[in-house]
Order: C-alpha cells, then structure tokens, then sequence
C-alpha cells in the first residue's frame, strides 16, 4: 500500500511541476508569434501558433504598473495593467496573477514588476496600441 501511496505522491508532484518546464518567451519573441499569426491565412495554422504560445512561459522585466483594476476574467479578482513598448509598437498587458497579496501593494504609476506566466490570448481594440496580451497564471515580482 505504501508503494501505490509513494507512486501517487510522486505523480502528483510531477503534473504539478509541468509549468515549471515550459520554454520561456520574451516580449519580442511574443510579438512575432503575433506577426506569424496575422499573416496567416489558414484558422488552423492560427490555431497551432496560439497553441505553441500556450505551451511558452512568457517572462516581462521591468515594467511600470499603469493601473490595477477588478478582473474581467472569471478565474481571477484583479488585473494588472501595464505597458511594454515593442518594434511594432505599445502592448497594453493584463497581467492576472491569484497573488492578492502581491496586488495589494502595488502603486499605480510607480510600482515596478517582474512578471512570469501564461500566454492567455491577444485581443485588439480601435486605439492606439498595437496589441493586447493577457498573461494569465502570472507570478509577480516587486522590484
């Protein structure tokens, strides 16, 4: 019985590391997915980009909080929204992190952050931002 009970235990461990062993992304690396995906013309080819991207831990490094706000996104209470500047232009991150603590002392406009998480999706809106990224998962760190 113990046997069967170190198995569980180990198996466990192991499912809950598997994010631990994604392949990082930078901002750049993130936007020409983005790039890759807007030239093709094929849903599914699309699909397997968005996918890949889902696959990747995206890492962001010094960013200045803009502004935390209450989540859009059912899983999480909080967003934090914060800027990156690219070669193709201004990404408007949201930032979803189940860290309230760490949310909590955040200062809009002089916080800054590290962030580490998943790639959640892009949406665009008519403005003058060239993308925006969700991260969801996010792990924050204050600097």
């Amino acid at each position: 019985m113990k046997k069967y009970l170190w198995l569980v235990v180990v198996a466990s461990a192991a499912v809950a590391s598997c994010g631990l062993f994604k392949k990082p992304i930078l901002m750049d690396g993130v936007i020409d997915e983005k790039v890759r995906m807007d030239e093709a013309d094929n849903p599914a080819k699309k699909l397997m980009i968005k996918e890949e991207l889902g696959g990747r831990r995206i890492q962001l490094f010094d960013l200045t909080v803009k502004e935390v706000t209450e989540s859009t996104n059912i899983d999480y209470d909080f967003c934090v929204i914060a800027d990156v500047q690219t070669k193709k232009g201004a990404v408007e991150c949201h930032i979803y992190s189940s860290n309230v603590k760490t949310v909590s002392r955040l200062v809009k406009g002089k916080s800054k952050i590290d962030v580490t998480g998943e790639f959640g999706r892009f949406f665009t809106l008519l403005d003058n931002y060239y993308t925006r990224l969700e991260i969801v998962k996010a792990s924050i760190t204050i600097k």
